[in-house]
C-alpha cells in the first residue's frame, strides 16, 4: 500500500515537473508568435526628438548642447532606476536635473495656469481679452521657457527613449502646451491677426507631425488634446475675422487630409508592451532581492511567459483591419482587445506570472477611439477653412454641412451638427471622457439669417 502511494506521488511529481518544463520551454503559439513579431522594437525615426526638448524645458540649455545634456540625463535615470528598492516610493522624488551650470526657469503656479489657454471648456480668446496685461506679463516672465520650447518647431519625432519602467518620469507636457497655445491667442486679441493665424496653424502642423511620429501613448493622447485646443482657438479666430481676410497657407497645409499615420498607435503599443514586460520581470530581476526569494520568484514568475501571454492584447492595435477602420471613421468596438489565453501548462509553470498577465493589458480601445476623434477633428477643421468663404448664415452652414457629411464621417455614423444656438458646430466623440463628449467649434463669418 505504502509503495503504491509512493509510486503515485512520484508519478504526480514527475508529471508536474514535466508540465512545468513544457510550460517554460515550449514555443509560442502561432497567434502569440505573430503578436511578438508585430511588437518587435523599432528604431526611432530620424530627426530631432521633441522628448528631449520637453524633458529639458525647465532649464536654459542651448540647442547645440541639448542632445548631450539629455543623454547624460537618460543615463542618470537608468542609474536611479537600478538602485530603487522593491516597493519603494522613491520614484515620486525623482527630479530631472541637468546640472547646476544651467539656469532653471521660474515654475508656473496654479494661478499662472488659470491665465493660460488650454484649460478645458473655456473660451481662451475671451479670457485673454479680459486680462491681456496679466497674460502679457506672464509670457514675459516665461520668455526663457518659451524660447526653449520654440525648438519644438524643428523637432521631427516625439520618441520616448528613456529606460522602460513603471517608475520612469514623463516630461511636463501641460506647461508646454498651455504656453504655446497662449502666445498666438494673445497676438490675436491684441490685433496681430495674420501673425496669430500663421503661428497657430504652424503649431497645428508641429503637433500633427509629432503625433504621427511618437511611440508614447501618453504623448499621443496629449497631442490629441493639444490639437483639440488648437482647433477651438483657430475657429474662434476665424469667427472674429472679416469675411474677406485671407488665411495663411500654413492653415491649409496643417489640416491636409488625414492619413494612416494620424490614427495608428502601433509604435505606442510596442512601448506599452515593453513597459508591461519590464514591470512583470521587476520582482525577479531586482538585484536587492535576496537570492532565496529571487529563486522562489523565478519558480512562480516566468517573464518570457508573461510576454508571450500578453502580446496579443498589445499587437491587436497593429493589425491592418483595425487601422483601416480607424482611418475610415468606422466605430472601433469597445472590448475589442483580445484577452489573455492560457492553459494548464501556463498555470503550472507560471503561477504568479499568469496573474500578472491577466491584469497587465488594459482595454486600449478608448485610446484608438480618441485617435479616430483626432482624425475627425482634422477633417472638420479643414471643412471650416474651406467653407468659410462660401457660407455666412446658419442656413448656408447647415446646407454645406449636409453636403459635406459623407466626407466628414467616411464609413461611419458620427454625429456632426450645427448647435441650436446656430453659432457652433458640434462633433460628437467616440472616445468620450467624463464631462467632455464633443468638439464644439465656433462657426466663422456668421451673420443673422
Amino acid at each position: 500500500m505504502r509503495r503504491g502511494v509512493t509510486a503515485v506521488v512520484v508519478i504526480f511529481l514527475f508529471v508536474l515537473a514535466g508540465a512545468f518544463a513544457w510550460g517554460r520551454l515550449r514555443p509560442p503559439t502561432p497567434a502569440q508568435a505573430e503578436a511578438l513579431s508585430l511588437l518587435q522594437p523599432a528604431p526611432a525615426p530620424a530627426g530631432p526628438n521633441a522628448w528631449a526638448t520637453l524633458w529639458l524645458q525647465d532649464y536654459d540649455v542651448a540647442v547645440d548642447q541639448r542632445d548631450a545634456v539629455y543623454g547624460r540625463e537618460r543615463a542618470r535615470v537608468q542609474a536611479w532606476l537600478a538602485q530603487l528598492r522593491p516597493g519603494s516610493a522613491d520614484a515620486a522624488t525623482y527630479v530631472p536635473l541637468p546640472g547646476p551650470q544651467f539656469t532653471r526657469y521660474p515654475p508656473l503656479t496654479a494661478n499662472d495656469n488659470q491665465l493660460l489657454c488650454g484649460n478645458r471648456g473655456e473660451d481662451c480668446l475671451a479670457r485673454l481679452r479680459a486680462r491681456p496685461q496679466a497674460v502679457r506679463a506672464l509670457l514675459a516672465q516665461q520668455s526663457g521657457r518659451l524660447a526653449s520650447l520654440r525648438a519644438l518647431a524643428g523637432d521631427e519625432v516625439l520618441w520616448d527613449d528613456m529606460p522602460p519602467s513603471p517608475f520612469t518620469p514623463l516630461p511636463a507636457f501641460a506647461p508646454a502646451m498651455k504656453l504655446l497655445l497662449t502666445v498666438p491667442a494673445l497676438d490675436f486679441v491684441e490685433g496681430r491677426q495674420a501673425q496669430a493665424l500663421d503661428a497657430i496653424c504652424s503649431q497645428a502642423a508641429m503637433v500633427r507631425r509629432l503625433h504621427a511620429h511618437t511611440n508614447s501613448l501618453v504623448g499621443a493622447m496629449v497631442d490629441v488634446a493639444w490639437m483639440e485646443h488648437i482647433e477651438q482657438e483657430l475657429a474662434g479666430m476665424l469667427a472674429g475675422l472679416p469675411p474677406g481676410q485671407a488665411i495663411p497657407a500654413a492653415c491649409t497645409e496643417a489640416f491636409a487630409p488625414a492619413t494612416a499615420a494620424d490614427v495608428g498607435v502601433c509604435a505606442s503599443m510596442r512601448q506599452e508592451f515593453a513597459h508591461a514586460a519590464v514591470a512583470a520581470a521587476m520582482p525577479v530581476e531586482q538585484e536587492r532581492v535576496r537570492w532565496y526569494t529571487r529563486l522562489r520568484l523565478r519558480a512562480l514568475i516566468d517573464p518570457a511567459g508573461v510576454r508571450r501571454l500578453i502580446a496579443p492584447s498589445f499587437a491587436w492595435a497593429c493589425r491592418p483591419n483595425v487601422l483601416d477602420a480607424a482611418l475610415g471613421d468606422r466605430p472601433v468596438p469597445a472590448g475589442g482587445v483580445p484577452g489573455v489565453r492560457y492553459d494548464l501548462f501556463d498555470a503550472v509553470s507560471n503561477a504568479v506570472g499568469l496573474i500578472l498577465a491577466r491584469i497587465a493589458p488594459p482595454d486600449y480601445t478608448p485610446y484608438l477611439q480618441r485617435n479616430e476623434d483626432y482624425a475627425a477633428g482634422l477633417r472638420l477643421m479643414a471643412w471650416l477653412l474651406r467653407t468659410r468663404g462660401s457660407a455666412s448664415t446658419v442656413a448656408d452652414w447647415q446646407r454645406q454641412l449636409a453636403l459635406a457629411l459623407p466626407k466628414l464621417r467616411p464609413g461611419g455614423d458620427r454625429r456632426i451638427s450645427i448647435d441650436p444656438d446656430g453659432r457652433h458646430v458640434r462633433m460628437d466623440y467616440r472616445g468620450r471622457r467624463p464631462g467632455h463628449t464633443a468638439l464644439v467649434s465656433a462657426i466663422p463669418n456668421l451673420v443673422a439669417d
